[in-house]
């Protein structure tokens, strides 16, 4: 077993399951302690997408925060969900090579195989394990306090009813991706634009620049 685990084609799969192993050990260590790994770096890392993933959107950061379930976990937690699915489904494709084939599949097309399926399943059990954690509260914001606050375009051009992504960040410093459009058929909005949030209409976020409201 270990001449398996250390094969060359397993690296990858061994290193991502020693990863997270030692990412386990000191949250373990630090609950003893009286802190928490998972609670500090998501603190630091914490982003909201405030869009419904399974909805039609602009690619971005948005959509694909929104599918991989990034936005509904902490990260850390999600960190060791897709390194346990990576190492575990990349070692489980080689052993299964090995026996029945005498053969392990050759490193590069055995990882991206393994990556494809490891992002389908953390979507999957992501999506399962968001329904069943409960949601720290603490420092939640409303999206309906977003109103007059300031956002910064992030990705493409904005124009009316052709909306593009966003990011605000709240007073806990929590980052908030939104879908955001002119309010004016005169506006437009690019990448690096500063814009004032006025009115939430389903999923979109209507904004004018800032500039205009000085």
């Amino acid at each position: 077993m270990i001449d398996f685990l250390v094969a060359d084609q397993n690296t990858l799969y061994s290193f991502a399951l020693c990863l997270m192993l030692f990412i386990a050990l000191l949250e373990g260590v630090g609950v003893l302690l009286g802190l928490s790994l998972f609670s500090a770096i998501d603190n630091m890392l914490s982003v909201d997408v405030d869009i419904d993933a399974d909805m039609q959107a602009p690619g971005g950061l948005t959509a694909i925060l929104g599918w991989l379930c990034i936005s509904r976990l902490p990260f850390l937690i999600w960190l060791v969900l897709f390194l346990t699915t990576f190492a575990l489904t990349g070692l489980s494709i080689n052993f299964a090579s090995a026996t029945i084939a005498n053969y392990m599949v050759p490193t590069l097309i055995g990882s991206l195989i393994t990556l494809i399926i490891t992002i389908v399943l953390v979507k999957m059990f992501g999506s399962k394990l968001a329904d069943i954690l409960p949601k720290n509260e603490t420092s939640a914001v409303s999206s309906d306090s977003f109103t007059g606050a300031i956002a910064h375009i992030t990705l493409g051009k904005a124009s009316i009813n052709n909306p593009t992504e966003a990011v605000l960040t709240d007073q806990f410093n929590q980052k908030h991706y939104l879908l955001v459009a002119p309010e004016r058929e005169t506006d437009t909005f690019t990448q690096g634009d500063q814009v004032v949030l006025t009115r939430k209409e389903q999923s979109t976020w209507l904004a004018i620049p800032f500039n205009h409201n000085i």
